[in-house]
C-alpha cells in the first residue's frame, strides 16, 4: 500500500475519533510557486493553485529535465504547541493532475529555509531553496517524503519536522518537487482559493506503555545529540538584499580582497559567488547573484547537511 494512502487512512482513524482527542489546523501563512531550469525562472505569488511540475524532454538520447512549477509553502507555528507523542500531517488538496506516459511519478517535500514572504524576489527565494535542491538532485529518496498515490489529497508526515523548527523559532517552510522519467504536474489549491496547505497535529490514539516510553526517549536523546551537530547553510551579509536575510546562520567564514570573485565557506555549504567589483557591470550584483545561485543548483556542487528529513 502507498505510504500517502497509509497517512490519509490514519488521518480519517484519527478524525473519527475527534472525540476523544482535540485537533489543531494550521493554515498557510505564506505560499507561491517558481519556476526552476527554464531559463527564464519567475516567482508566482498570489494565486488560486500551487503549480508543481516537472518537464521531461528527449534531446539527442539525454532526458532534459525542466521544473516549471516548484512549490513554496510556509506556516505560522508560534501557537502550536506539540509534543513527541503526536502526529502532524500536511495535507494539500489537488484540483488537477496531469502525467505523460505510464512512468511512475511522484511528489517529495523537505524542509527549507523560512526568511522569504510572498513578496520576497527571485534570489532571496532560492537562497532558502539551496540546500534542499541539492539533496534532490542527488536523487536520495531516504532524504524526502513523498506522495506516490495518485489520490486528489496529498498527504505528508512532518512530525519530526513540525518539532524540530518549533524548537528554533516560530515559521516552518516546506518545498514541493515533481519527480518522473515523463512529464508530470500537479496544481495544488493555494491558500487565496480558500481550500490551500493545511497542518493538522493531534495526539496518536493509544497510550505508550512504561518500557516503550523509556525506549523512545533514549532514542530521541541519541537523535538529538547527533542532529546537534548539524547546522543550516548560512550566506554572508553583503550588499544585496536576499543575503541579508538568510535563514539559519550559524557560521560565516568569507574569503577578502579576491580580485573578479567572492568566496562563501561555511561549515554546510560553499558557494562561489563570480561577483564583478567593476562599476561599469551590465548586471548589478543581485542579478549575478540570482545567476550564480541558479548555475550552482543545475551543477548540483553545493554540499549540504540535509536538515530533519524524516518518514514514517
Amino acid at each position: 500500500m502507498h505510504k500517502g494512502l497509509i497517512l490519509v487512512s490514519m488521518l480519517a482513524m484519527l478524525l473519527a475519533s475527534n472525540a476523544l482527542c482535540e485537533i489543531t489546523t494550521v493554515p498557510a501563512s505564506q505560499n507561491l510557486y517558481v519556476s526552476l531550469g527554464t531559463g527564464n525562472e519567475q516567482v508566482f505569488n498570489k494565486t488560486d493553485i500551487l503549480r508543481c511540475e516537472i518537464n521531461v524532454t528527449d534531446f539527442n538520447g539525454t532526458k532534459v529535465k525542466v521544473y516549471p512549477g516548484v512549490p513554496m509553502i510556509q506556516f505560522d507555528i508560534s501557537d502550536l504547541n506539540m509534543t513527541e507523542n503526536d502526529v502532524g500531517i500536511l495535507v494539500l488538496k489537488a484540483a488537477s493532475i496531469a502525467k505523460n506516459g505510464s512512468n511512475s511519478a511522484m511528489v517529495a517535500l523537505l524542509t527549507i529555509g523560512s526568511d522569504w514572504s510572498e513578496d520576497s524576489d527571485l534570489p532571496e527565494l532560492l537562497l532558502n531553496v539551496l540546500p534542499a535542491w541539492n539533496i534532490f538532485n542527488k536523487n536520495d529518496l531516504t532524504l524526502m517524503s513523498t506522495n506516490t498515490d495518485g489520490d486528489k489529497i496529498f498527504a505528508f508526515d512532518v512530525s519530526k519536522k513540525l518539532l524540530e523548527a518549533k524548537a528554533k523559532g516560530d515559521q516552518v517552510s516546506f518545498l514541493l518537487e515533481a519527480i518522473s522519467n515523463s512529464s508530470y504536474r500537479v496544481d495544488f489549491f493555494s491558500r487565496e482559493s480558500g481550500q490551500g496547505p493545511y497542518l493538522m497535529v493531534m495526539p496518536y490514539p493509544g497510550t505508550p506503555v512504561a518500557n516503550q516510553a523509556a525506549a523512545s526517549n533514549q532514542s530521541s536523546s541519541a537523535n538529538s545529540s547527533n542532529e546537534s551537530s548539524k547546522l543550516n547553510p548560512v550566506i554572508p551579509n553583503n550588499n544585496t538584499s536576499a543575503a541579508s536575510r538568510i535563514a539559519g546562520a550559524s557560521k560565516i567564514s568569507t574569503a577578502n580582497n579576491v580580485t573578479g570573485a567572492k568566496q562563501m565557506s561555511t561549515t554546510s555549504a560553499t558557494l562561489k559567488m563570480p561577483f564583478n567589483e567593476s562599476p561599469n557591470s551590465p548586471l548589478d550584483k543581485e542579478s549575478q547573484f540570482k545567476n550564480a545561485i541558479l548555475q550552482e543548483m543545475k551543477s548540483g556542487n553545493v554540499q549540504t547537511t540535509p536538515i530533519g528529513d524524516d518518514e514514517i
